[in-house]
């Protein structure tokens, strides 16, 4: 709960444990973006099959092998969980470093944040990625662009619905 003295302009300063939910909140939908386009008609997802290296996951569900479309981000192993909480993770703290220097989250934090996630996406997925996604985020295509962007705009909208 917010003190009477914590104008609505003011930068809420959030605990590790908040940040941490926020993060998890947004790697739950930017899991559920990557599967949204796989939804079939019956509910179900079109299946992706992955080997997993989470041992108490394999130990949990007798498998080495996971369906990560058809399964909820929660229920991911810890691997496949990953990527997503990687990507969250950058964003969350864009969004986390330009409100508590009391930046505005406005357009120009997108594009400034959303070249970052790109970049660090970069660092982790360069060595598979494609060659039109190996370019700094001012040439990529729009359509590339603008699934960065929705990272922070999703993160961005986690962190005002927290205040």
């Amino acid at each position: 709960m917010k003190s009477p003295e914590m104008g609505m302009g003011s930068p809420e300063q959030k605990t590790p444990e908040q940040k941490q939910k926020m993060v998890t909140e947004l790697g739950s939908l930017l899991h559920e973006e990557w599967r949204a386009p796989r939804k079939k008609e019956d509910g179900s997802f079109e299946p992706r099959v992955k080997k997993t290296k989470d041992e108490a996951w394999k130990a949990a569900h007798s498998a080495e092998e996971v369906d990560i479309a058809n399964t909820s981000f929660a229920e991911l192993p810890a691997d496949w969980q990953g990527e997503n909480r990687a990507a969250a993770e950058v964003a969350m703290n864009a969004v986390f470093q330009a409100a508590e220097s009391g930046r505005a989250l406005n357009e120009s934090f997108v594009e400034e944040a959303s070249s970052t996630v790109h970049d660090k996406w970069l660092e982790r997925n360069g060595e598979w990625a494609p060659a039109e996604q190996k370019k700094p985020f001012g040439e990529l295509a729009e359509e590339e662009k603008e699934k960065d962007r929705v990272q922070v705009k999703k993160a961005i909208g986690i962190f005002e619905a927290s205040k």
